[in-house]
């Protein structure tokens, strides 16, 4: 705790003179192995800040294994997002995504590259967290030795596509640290602290949130061959 408190104010430091506001972010779900090579998940995600939810979204994965190193996956949000007015607006979104794993002893890193699409503009401003993006985020979780916990750090940049006046440029950096709970059977959690930046943009609200993450996996096919794993897991939510 007195890493992430000591990374919160180094992080915030860069936003000096710009608006933040504090949010936390839980999200449930469950993780279903249909095989080795294919997985499906579920989840809820709830976003509040000072006045509530601000943002709420069911969300449904298809991932697929084409080998150790490379999983493509597809997910499917429904977005309900708070306006002005206090009322929701809806809007559904794709997330096209291509993750690279490298695993050396207690080691993981982790490389996604994210292009996501919503079917409808929430407003006339661009919004890089939920309009269309290309995502890059890079990572690293280590599985320490005897220790309940496996550090993670991460660092996700957003990046707009579109010919616009703020257009074809990286304009939000969302940078992750905290850890993942080494627990027996199928529980996975996973808690720390996200500063969401804005960059490039005009007026920015920057985030700093509390992440709070609960799967249950559940694996409906039976080893024929039982291997003991050695090194970590790449347990890095998906926000």
């Amino acid at each position: 705790m007195r890493y992430l408190f000591l990374f919160s104010i180094f992080i915030s430091s860069f936003s000096f003179g710009q608006t933040n506001i504090f949010q936390t972010w839980t999200e449930t779900g469950a993780k279903l192995a249909l095989s080795k090579r294919v997985g499906i998940g579920a989840d809820w995600t709830n976003r509040i800040g000072e006045n509530g939810f601000a943002t709420v979204f069911p969300q449904i994965s298809f991932k697929y294994k084409v080998c150790d190193w490379f999983r493509p996956s597809v997910d499917f949000r429904y977005v309900m997002k708070k306006q002005l007015d206090a009322t929701y607006q809806a809007y559904s979104r794709v997330n096209f995504n291509a993750q690279f794993n490298y695993q050396k002893k207690r080691l993981s890193a982790g490389l996604r590259f994210r292009y996501q699409y919503q079917f409808s503009h929430l407003n006339s401003q661009y919004d890089p967290e939920f309009d269309k993006a290309i995502r890059i985020k890079p990572s690293i979780e280590y599985d320490i030795n005897n220790s309940v916990i496996s550090p993670l750090i991460s660092a996700e940049f957003f990046y707009d596509p579109n010919y616009s006046d703020l257009g074809r440029r990286f304009n939000e950096i969302r940078y992750f640290i905290g850890g993942s709970l080494d627990l027996n059977g199928p529980h996975q959690i996973q808690i720390g602290y996200m500063f969401d930046q804005k960059i490039n943009l005009p007026a920015p609200v920057n985030k700093q949130i509390l992440s709070l993450s609960y799967i249950y996996n559940v694996k409906l096919y039976k080893d024929k061959k039982k291997v003991k794993s050695t090194g970590a897991k790449n347990t890095s939510r998906d926000l």
